[in-house]
């Protein structure tokens, strides 16, 4: 009997210290994975709540399709230019490195590191319940079954796992982007390619639905049109994309119009590396959010986490005009903010025989904001071929990313591309209106907005 009290104990101590240990853990990541504590010298603060729904800087009005800036007080601690850029070119990535090199106008000025993210208990519930076990990918990492309304992988296993994360960012289940897509040339010209409409849907963040009903509708996780409404040789077309959580079992599709012939065509080109009509080539259709579209060109390595310096709370970025925001070779310094984060690096090497004009992409995701970062690219002789910075920053009273407008780099050619300029526009409306769906993302409903 006492063989057997003693026995019992020892399984019970054991039983609670094996809890203990899995709290503490939890304890030590947020819902969405990233992990709660600072960095050893302080540099990369603990979360400490991030912005609460109800901030209101100065100058803020709620639903204008701008956010003012919660850190405008914030001072510069150092600058990296071309002169010192050896002594912080580890926490860069390649592309940024060489651009300082390259321009002796280009500078990134470092703030202190803030971390604002705040999600909304729907995606934080749902985030672990992700977590938890429900979500997995199938059809060799291609494909998502059981994930819904939250970070697919608090904690990924591999690179395609941090892919879906960077996928499945939270920029809202429903946006309105009213921008202009710039391509600024070598000589360092200026030329507006496009002003748009943009409407953007992901029902996989939508509160009203249940993950048993967003598989039952396919799992629509991005739904795209886009109408141009400028310059004169553009007006009326669009173009509309569609795809799904499973693009093995619901292959992703895309639609165009031109007025001129009045019909709404199936754009099969509109994919991996077919340029964006308005980048002047810079801009391939799987670089749309930095990756869009389907893997399975590409073997994805999870490298690890590491610290670097990224565009972040890019508030003033996103507010700044035209001529405010563009210069030769690189966007203006003085609108941008870097930052010092904690990022998932992903590698992705082109599979033998398949088809792409980049032989290897890495990829560099915050850990509280996927979206944040960038990507470096390699061409088929292993020379470094392309860059891009993907700014972002925090809707407060939305409680999701703020990410539009990023800035991609031809190391080639010197061009360079902005794909939604906001200032002085219209800006970013997200979740102030709602559509149905099954037509307005259809090749009808695409017609009826497009006629002049």
């Amino acid at each position: 009997m006492k063989t057997q009290y003693r026995i019992t104990s020892a399984v019970l101590a054991l039983v609670a210290a094996i809890g203990l240990a899995s709290t503490a853990s939890a304890q030590k990541r947020l819902p969405w994975g990233a992990l709660r504590v600072g960095n050893a010298d302080g540099s990369i603060p603990a979360w400490n709540g991030g912005l609460p729904p109800d901030t209101a800087p100065a100058g803020f009005k709620k639903d204008s399709g701008s956010w003012a800036d919660p850190y405008a007080d914030d001072k510069v601690l150092y600058t990296v230019t071309g002169k010192n850029v050896d002594q912080y070119a580890s926490k860069l990535t390649e592309a940024t490195v060489e651009m300082l090199r390259r321009y002796p106008t280009y500078r990134l000025d470092v703030y202190s590191s803030r971390r604002p993210a705040n999600y909304t208990t729907f995606f934080n519930d749902n985030a672990q319940k992700n977590a938890a076990g429900r979500c997995k990918t199938i059809e060799g990492g291609l494909a998502l079954a059981g994930c819904f309304g939250g970070t697919p992988f608090s904690v990924p296993k591999d690179g395609y796992e941090a892919m879906w994360n960077m996928l499945l960012t939270n920029k809202g289940d429903s946006v309105w982007t009213f921008g202009q897509a710039w391509y600024v040339d070598a000589a360092g010209n200026k030329v507006m390619t496009g002003q748009l409409a943009n409407r953007y849907q992901n029902d996989y963040f939508n509160p009203k639905l249940t993950a048993e009903k967003f598989y039952a509708e396919g799992g629509p996780y991005y739904m795209n049109s886009t109408v141009y409404t400028a310059p004169a040789r553009m007006v009326g077309e669009a173009t509309m994309s569609r795809k799904w959580i499973n693009p093995i079992a619901r292959p992703d599709r895309s639609w165009s119009y031109n007025p001129g012939q009045r019909r709404v065509r199936l754009a099969p080109d509109a994919a991996y590396d077919f340029p964006v009509a308005t980048s002047g080539g810079v801009l391939f259709f799987d670089e749309i959010y930095t990756f869009s579209g389907r893997m399975d060109r590409f073997d994805f390595k999870y490298i690890g986490t590491k610290e670097m310096l990224i565009p972040y709370n890019s508030y003033k970025y996103f507010s700044a005009k035209a001529d405010d925001l563009l210069m030769k070779g690189h966007p203006n310094p003085d609108v941008m903010r870097w930052e010092l984060h904690r990022v998932h690096v992903v590698e992705a090497t082109l599979k033998p025989g398949a088809r792409h004009v980049l032989a290897k992409r890495r990829y560099y995701m915050d850990e509280d904001i996927p979206q944040a970062g960038g990507f470096d690219a390699w061409d088929a002789s292993g020379k470094l071929a392309k860059g891009m910075i993907a700014p972002a920053a925090w809707a407060y009273d939305k409680q999701v990313v703020l990410a539009s407008g990023s800035c991609y780099f031809d190391l080639n050619t010197g061009v360079w591309y902005n794909s939604s300029v906001m200032g002085g526009a219209n800006g970013l409306k997200i979740s102030v209106d709602e559509v149905d769906s099954a037509t307005f993302y259809s090749p009808e409903g695409l017609m009826r907005r497009t006629q002049r």
